[in-house]
């Protein structure tokens, strides 16, 4: 049997198999996914700083 990827337990369903995660663990899964896109979307302030100051120096 196979093992979950994320908690190591054993999966026992078919599509469990097929996806590599329990179910809880596969929630658990996407939700890291789009975290973690989420984060990379984001604009620091310091982007914003710079991005002004470079509006400022074209204008």
């Amino acid at each position: 049997m196979k093992l979950c990827e994320r908690c190591n337990r054993q999966l026992k369903t078919a599509k469990s198999m097929e996806l590599g995660f329990g179910p809880t663990c596969y929630k658990k899964h996407l939700k890291a996914l789009a975290d973690a896109e989420f984060e990379r979307n984001q604009v620091t302030i310091d982007e914003v700083i710079e991005n002004d100051r470079e509006n400022r120096k074209s204008a």
